[in-house]
């Protein structure tokens, strides 16, 4: 993962969440989770054992298949989040997204484009990344009381 991403991502999430957040797929690209946890809540999740993880995440993490997940680990989030997750489980994020009520953002690998008529593409500092917004919860909360987030994101 570029420095980049560990360096905006978790900006763009610091400026429109505010509770917990899950990351999938967090592998051994862990630098976002751990740079948000002095922040958040944040539970790091993936198929992998921990042995395969990057270590620095053990206190945070958990084995879980997104794809049959235990929704007692998401339920609570504001935000299910990915970087560069494969094709074949992004629309299992989405749905797990819809069934707990949270945000969804994938940040796909470079070029790639994300088709789910649920996102909308959002380009922060540069960086290109889908959002599906549950309209409960807090990004949109966030747009509608700060106005420097409104310029940010494009709602769809």
């Amino acid at each position: 993962m570029s420095d980049r991403c560990v360096e905006v991502l978790p900006e763009f999430i610091r400026n429109n969440y505010s509770a917990r957040l899950v990351e999938v797929g967090s592998g051994r690209y862990s630098g976002v989770a751990i740079a948000l946890r002095s922040r958040f809540k944040v539970t790091a999740t993936d198929i992998l054992e921990i042995d395969a993880v990057d270590r620095r995440l053990k206190p945070i993490y958990v084995k879980d298949d997104v794809t049959r997940p235990d929704l007692r680990l998401y339920r609570g989030a504001c935000l299910i989040y990915a970087i560069r997750p494969p094709m074949e489980i992004q629309r299992s994020i989405i749905e797990l997204s819809e069934r707990i009520g949270a945000d969804a953002l994938i940040k796909p690998l470079g070029s790639e484009i994300v088709e789910d008529t649920r996102l909308s593409l959002v380009n922060f500092r540069g960086m290109p990344m889908y959002i599906m917004r549950y309209e409960k919860l807090s990004v949109n909360r966030a747009l509608d009381v700060n106005p420097a987030a409104r310029r940010l994101v494009r709602r769809s």
